[in-house]
């Protein structure tokens, strides 16, 4: 009998050994989940800061997208203006030149060609002149 009561004495301070081993173990893990909760709501809390800011980023992306948008769109009539007076230099430029041709191929008039040329440098900036009054009405 004298063993039995030795072999559960044995037994009993194996368990309390688990016992204690166990609780150690137990209160490191909870060390460990408590460190990794406070981490995480760190975490948590600088991700909310970072969406905040982010949601900001991109509103004021927005808002210079849309303000880009407005002004492209206002410089079209400009480059609409620019392209017709171009295309109104240039028929007039044709225009000046045929009869700037005519002019010097007719011999029965010899002394006004002078004249003729100021005629048609007025005309030019007449025709420029009204070009760029339409375009500005638009």
């Amino acid at each position: 009998m004298t063993f039995i009561h030795i072999s559960v004495f044995i037994v009993a301070i194996a368990f309390a050994l688990v016992s204690v081993y166990f609780a150690k173990l137990l209160f490191r893990v909870s060390g460990i989940i408590g460190t990794v909760g406070k981490t995480v709501s760190t975490f948590e809390t600088k991700l909310d800061k970072s969406v905040i800011e982010l949601e900001r980023t991109i509103a004021e992306a927005n808002t210079t997208a849309t303000d880009i948008e407005e002004k492209s769109l206002a410089l079209n009539s400009v480059f609409y203006t620019v392209k017709h007076v171009g295309d109104s230099s240039s028929l007039l430029s044709e225009e000046l030149e045929v009869r700037t041709e005519r002019y010097a191929q007719n011999s029965s008039l010899p002394g006004i060609k002078p004249f003729v040329r100021v005629i048609q440098f007025s005309e030019f900036a007449s025709s420029l002149l009204t070009s760029w009054q339409r375009g500005k009405r638009t």
